[in-house]
C-alpha cells in the first residue's frame, strides 16, 4: 500500500435556488448549523482526515464565504480559491481545478453534512489499500430518483466495486441498481486521482447542460477503470433544502453538548477578532 498524501476540495459554487430567498442574499454554504458556517464543517470534515492544503471552488455572489474562510489558518489549513464563471455542474466544477491539483484529492460537496466526520479516515484508507481511479461514500435511500445512483458487485463487506452508474433514474431503470433489496446513492463524499479529470472532459453535458460527477465516474468505470463504492456507517444530509437544514439542526442539538458548542464558538469568536487586531 502506498503512502499517499492528500489535498481536499470543496465545490461551492452553487447557486441553492431551493434555498431562496435565503441564498440569494447568502451563499447557502454559509448557513449555519447550531453556529458554524456548513462550510465551516466541511473543513473540518476534511482536516479530520488530516488534509491541510484545501481548494474551494466558487463563483459569482460567494464573497462572503471567501471572508468567512480567508486564508483557512483560523481552521488550521491552507485554503486557496478557483473561481468558476459558469455553473455547469458538480463535474465541471471539480474540472477547474484540474491545473492545481496532481496528486490524489478528497472532494467533499460544500452543502453535504456528514457525521461522524471520522468517516473520511475510512475512505481513504480503502483508497490507499485498493489505489482505484475514484472511491465514493454511499448511503442507502428508498427513493432513487433524486439521486446519483450506484450498482456494486457485491455487499458483503460495507464496500465493493462499484459496477454502474446513473443520474437520477426512474423508477423502472433503478431497478437494476438494487444491491440485496436496497438502492445506494452517491452522497458528496469523493476520493479521486487526478486521472479522474481526462473522464470529466469526456463527459457529456446532461439536463440543464450540466456535467455530471455521476456520468463522469460511470464512464471511468466502462472505460475499465476500478471505482469502488464504501457504505456510510453514520448520517449524510443534503444542506440544500429547508427540510434538511432543520433535521441537522435537530441531530446537532440532540447528539452534542449544547455548552461546549457555545464554547467553542466563543473560543473561534476570539481567534477571529484577535486574527483581525480588533
Amino acid at each position: 500500500m502506498k503512502e499517499t498524501k492528500f489535498v481536499g476540495l470543496i465545490p461551492a459554487a452553487g447557486g441553492g435556488t431551493r434555498l431562496y430567498p435565503f441564498s440569494k442574499a447568502v451563499p447557502k454554504e454559509m448557513y449555519p448549523i447550531l453556529g458554524k458556517a456548513v462550510i465551516e464543517h466541511s473543513i473540518e470534515n476534511l482536516r479530520k482526515g488530516g488534509i491541510e492544503d484545501i481548494f474551494i471552488v466558487v463563483g459569482y455572489q460567494k464573497g462572503a464565504l471567501m471572508d468567512y474562510i480567508g486564508d483557512g489558518s483560523l481552521y488550521g489549513a491552507n485554503v486557496a480559491f478557483i473561481y468558476q464563471t459558469r455553473r455547469k455542474g458538480i463535474a465541471h466544477a471539480i474540472l477547474q481545478s484540474r491545473h492545481w491539483i496532481n496528486n490524489s484529492f478528497v472532494t467533499l460537496l460544500g452543502d453535504s453534512f456528514i457525521e461522524p466526520k471520522e468517516e473520511i479516515l475510512r475512505i481513504m484508507e480503502l483508497h490507499r489499500k485498493k489505489e482505484p481511479i475514484a472511491t465514493v461514500l454511499l448511503f442507502k435511500v428508498k427513493d432513487p430518483t433524486g439521486y446519483g445512483i450506484v450498482k456494486l458487485k457485491d455487499l458483503e463487506n460495507d464496500y465493493d466495486i462499484v459496477e454502474k452508474m446513473r443520474e437520477k433514474p426512474s423508477l423502472k431503470d433503478a431497478e437494476e441498481f438494487k444491491v440485496n433489496e436496497e438502492y445506494y446513492a452517491l452522497c458528496g463524499l469523493y476520493v479521486f486521482e487526478p486521472k479522474i479529470f481526462d473522464y470529466i472532459e469526456k463527459t457529456e453535458p446532461g439536463a440543464n447542460n450540466e456535467v455530471q460527477i455521476t456520468d463522469a465516474i460511470h464512464l471511468a468505470v466502462k472505460n475499465g477503470e476500478k471505482v469502488y463504492g464504501m457504505v456510510l456507517k453514520g448520517k449524510y444530509l443534503d444542506i440544500g433544502k429547508w427540510k434538511t437544514i432543520f433535521e441537522v439542526n435537530k441531530h446537532m442539538l440532540n447528539n452534542f453538548d449544547i455548552n461546549e458548542i457555545i464554547k467553542e464558538r466563543e473560543e473561534m469568536t476570539k481567534r477571529a477578532r484577535d486574527s483581525l487586531g480588533d
